[in-house]
């Protein structure tokens, strides 16, 4: 017995077409609904449960999308999964940026601590942004981003610590535009300009 073509499927007898269109009907809903939920799960702008001490998510999102090199190699959750762990720490590094805003910001008064903790967070946005793309495409790895969390720690006083976000930052700049190097991003940089001692092999 030949089957019936897709076009005449729905072709069906004058007596049997009221409840036949009553389930094409249904069928129809069925399919647009299902086709609406694929679409929004291709679409999820990420982790359902952001956690509320990061900043927002959105942030990030953009960054991950302005990057098309970085989409071939790394998927929007996988991306935010790192922004998380660069914030709150990985079993390898269980030191996270939260941290570091944490110690910075124990020790300020209450005429600065707002100022510095606006400026902690900006730069966590900026470094944790771009560490957390996959490590063939991201400019930020975990050296640097060892280096600069140990040089804020090692700044006594908010003018000091105000001092090396600036520094960090320009140098940051200064990366993204190709007018610094990683080989140079080492500890003496930021002794020579901070007045410390080099604390260690980076």
């Amino acid at each position: 017995m030949q089957k019936d073509s897709p076009s005449t499927l729905y072709r069906q007898p004058a007596c049997c077409y009221g409840p036949n269109k009553v389930f094409d009907n249904l069928l129809r809903s069925f399919l647009a609904i299902w086709l609406v939920l694929i679409l929004a799960s291709c679409l999820t702008t990420g982790i359902r449960q952001w956690p509320s001490e990061l900043p927002e998510q959105s942030l990030f999102i953009r960054t991950y999308r302005a990057d098309i090199q970085n989409q071939l190699v790394q998927s929007q959750k996988t991306y935010l999964e790192w922004v998380v762990g660069f914030y709150q720490g990985t079993l390898i590094h269980p030191t996270g940026w939260l941290d570091v805003e944490a110690r910075l910001l124990r020790n300020a008064d209450s005429l600065v601590s707002t100022s510095l903790a606006e400026r902690v967070e900006a730069l966590g946005i900026l470094i944790g942004a771009e560490w957390a793309k996959a490590n063939e495409i991201r400019i930020i790895d975990n050296r640097m981003l060892a280096l600069w969390g140990s040089t804020l720690q090692l700044m006594q006083s908010p003018d000091e610590q105000l001092a090396a976000i600036d520094i960090i930052l320009s140098d940051i700049n200064e990366l993204f535009d190709g007018r610094l190097y990683a080989e140079d991003i080492i500890e003496a940089r930021y002794a020579d300009r901070l007045g410390f001692e080099v604390f260690g092999d980076f």
